[in-house]
């Protein structure tokens, strides 16, 4: 199985992203437990399923507007999944949840962990639109507080251009009576 690996730089050129954006990447990933082969100098050397993962993430940060961390966990469920179907599909004795050999249950099921990272996510987009509703309703509260101010102040400039309208219409020797 030799794979051809390639290097940061090259996998950075193919994704059209910088190379610390990459490293970027490749931390988070580690830090969720996803291993690359190392190469010289125990640098990462990228496979191509490593690039696809890569791909999976880049395109996921662009249209979903996740953080890195939610974006990694969602895209290593999701590639999990694939590879639990393949391997279900190559051994045609094994099923699922039951391996007959042993007859233990697999204890990873990764559509829990999507299910549960789904679930992170939503509550994470209602505290948002509960803070974006708070807020609305502060400015709200600012706006017709500001525009009471300026109704107030309109009031005021107008009751004094009318003091200086009449005392413009007094002859100079009425002006103390």
């Amino acid at each position: 199985m030799n794979e051809r690996a390639f290097g940061t730089r090259e996998v950075s050129e193919m994704l059209k992203v910088g190379d610390s954006t990459l490293r970027k990447w490749c931390i988070a990933l580690e830090k969720e437990g996803y291993t690359f082969t190392k190469g010289v100098r125990n640098s990462r050397a990228f496979i191509k399923k490593d690039i696809v993962v890569l791909e999976d993430i880049k395109l996921l940060l662009q249209e979903s507007g996740m953080n890195l961390e939610s974006t990694v966990k969602v895209t290593l469920a999701k590639h999990h999944r694939e590879n639990m179907i393949e391997n279900d599909s190559d051994n045609g004795e094994r099923t699922p949840l039951v391996l007959q050999e042993n007859g233990s249950k697999i204890s990873d099921n990764p559509s829990i962990e999507y299910l549960k990272v789904q679930e992170q996510l939503l509550e994470r987009v209602e505290r948002i639109e509960r803070s974006h509703e708070e807020r609305l309703k502060n400015i709200e509260e600012k706006l017709d507080y500001r525009n009471k101010l300026l109704l107030e102040t309109l009031q005021e400039i107008q009751d004094t251009k009318k003091i200086i309208a009449v005392t413009k219409e007094k002859k100079w020797w009425e002006f103390w009576k």
